[in-house]
């Protein structure tokens, strides 16, 4: 029965030598699997598929500065205030 990683693992191939970098959710081929000694690297066999990302899976948040592009009516999103300090009352 194939197993599933559970975690990033990197390694050298046996007979190239290329370095590989399997990702959590890959069925290594046999021969890899075997060079695989941890067995944290290995989901376990009650772990199920992992789940579907789903389309929006390219979607990296909001917009740079944290704030959307526009509201859902079509207005820009207010501004964020800003914050002051208050005055150091501990004078040297």
């Amino acid at each position: 029965m194939p197993r599933r990683l559970a975690f990033a693992v990197h390694l050298d191939h046996p007979v190239t030598g290329d370095h590989l970098i399997l990702l959590p959710g890959d069925v290594p081929p046999e021969e890899l699997a075997e060079l695989i000694t941890h067995p944290g690297a290995w989901q376990s066999a009650d772990d199920e598929d992992p789940p579907d990302p789903g389309p929006d899976a390219d979607d990296h948040g909001p917009e740079p500065g944290g704030q959307a592009a526009s509201t859902d009516d079509g207005t820009p999103p207010a501004k964020p205030t800003t914050r002051t300090r208050k005055p150091r009352s501990d004078a040297d």
